[in-house]
């Protein structure tokens, strides 16, 4: 599969432009393309169901509807946004440029055969690569990333949540962080780019199931708007994700069966006046 994209993406590219760091950011972007474009699908589902759970009150199911069409509204804006993107348009118009010189050897495929495709990581040694808006560099490198920052934040993290298991590779520059059973999540946080002053995370996860793919898809978007404690704030929420329901349903599983994986930070003011945060629960289809 590796071979046949990177010929859709990159038989139209001179020799001085066929670099492992283009083809990287190629294939990253059509896979965004695809991720961005699946997840539309369920917009209009989302939006049905939303007026498929009982409601209190007439009020209540004119916001629940009023919230998802919303979203959907934003999301199909979002999406237009990225297909209009300068990068955007040249990888397809690379794409094209391909299939009409050679199209021999590219065929259709679906997304269930290469369950990997929308993990958006890197190979084996690879350099490290992360998806960017326009004008952004997506190479930037980590090594002003302190290791005692992060370090200190994972004694921190440790302080305020008890019991929860959290390490620092410093060889690998990645926190792992361990959540218990009945979840058993095994979360890798590293840092990747550093844009503007400001440094970037990922997050993975050890285990590769549906579900974990599931939440990675509703973490990965938040992460750039987050510093590092946050992020590990976040990442702890999830510890009783197999228990807790929907904010806005109510319920433990969707229609699909999939538990509410979104997590929503909303700070609530106390009454000596300082500010606790506390991350809201929510389905996909439910945001």
């Amino acid at each position: 599969m590796a071979t046949e994209t990177l010929s859709m993406v990159s038989t139209s590219i001179t020799e001085s432009e066929l670099d492992e760091t283009s083809v990287l950011s190629s294939l990253a972007r059509l896979q965004q393309m695809h991720a961005s474009l699946r997840q539309l699908r369920e917009t209009v589902p989302r939006v049905m169901n939303s007026v498929l759970v009982d409601p209190l009150a007439p009020d209540q199911l004119h916001s629940h509807f009023s919230q998802a069409a919303t979203r959907a509204a934003r999301e199909i804006k979002d999406f237009g946004h990225f297909m209009e993107q300068k990068k955007s348009k040249e990888v397809l118009e690379k794409a094209r440029d391909s299939r009409a010189k050679d199209a021999e050897g590219i065929t259709g495929w679906i997304v269930s055969a290469y369950e990997d495709w929308l993990d958006v990581k890197n190979e084996e040694d690879s350099d490290s690569f992360e998806m960017a808006e326009d004008g952004e560099d997506t190479t930037g490198s980590t090594a002003d990333v302190k290791s005692e920052d992060m370090q200190a934040a994972v004694e921190e993290f440790k302080e305020s949540h008890p019991g929860i298991e959290a390490l620092f590779d410093v060889d690998a520059r990645t926190i792992n962080v361990f959540l218990p059973s009945p979840v058993h999540v095994h979360f890798e946080v590293q840092p990747r780019t550093i844009a503007d002053g400001q440094i970037n995370y990922s997050v993975n996860t050890v285990e590769k199931t549906k579900w974990h793919r599931a939440m990675l898809e509703a973490i990965t978007p938040r992460l750039k708007s987050m510093n590092l404690k946050t992020i590990l704030d976040m990442l702890y929420s999830y510890n009783d994700v197999k228990s807790r329901s929907c904010t806005t349903c109510s319920r433990l599983l969707d229609p699909n069966a999939q538990f509410p994986v979104v997590r929503s930070r909303k700070r609530i003011k106390q009454a000596d006046g300082r500010f606790t945060t506390h991350w809201e629960a929510f389905h996909a289809a439910c945001v």
